[in-house]
């Protein structure tokens, strides 16, 4: 009878510990729209994002002119990703997650050009 006591309550135990972890929080995440219009546009910007102090995860796309960042809350903010963006010559104006979305199906269903403008 003790063990199967024990065995109730551990996997009770077990079950709520789950149910903490399914309940984090997320990592915020920010979207901004740029003036990069090349491939080798958008290497420099993700060789130079992707050391920023806290970003965890980044999708940085010329073809489309976004750019999605994940970071850390406590390490970094969205003034600060966006300055980093600027610092190597880029435009980076914040944008919603449905206005990202848009642009990036848009700009699948476009024709590539990868030709550089500047």
């Amino acid at each position: 009878m003790k063990n199967l006591m024990f065995l109730i309550i551990f996997a009770f135990t077990l079950g709520n510990t789950f149910q903490v972890v399914a309940q984090k929080k997320s990592d915020p995440v920010a979207f901004y729209k740029s003036s990069m219009d090349c491939m080798d546009c958008e290497k420099k910007l993700f060789e130079h994002l992707r050391f920023e102090r806290g970003v965890k995860d980044l999708k940085v796309d010329h073809v489309s002119n976004t750019i999605k960042i994940v970071y850390a809350e406590k390490r970094t903010n969205e003034e600060a990703l966006k300055k980093a963006v600027e610092k190597k010559g880029y435009v980076a104006d914040k944008i919603t997650d449905e206005e990202y979305l848009k642009l990036v199906e848009t700009a699948v269903s476009r024709p590539q050009n990868n030709g550089h403008k500047h």
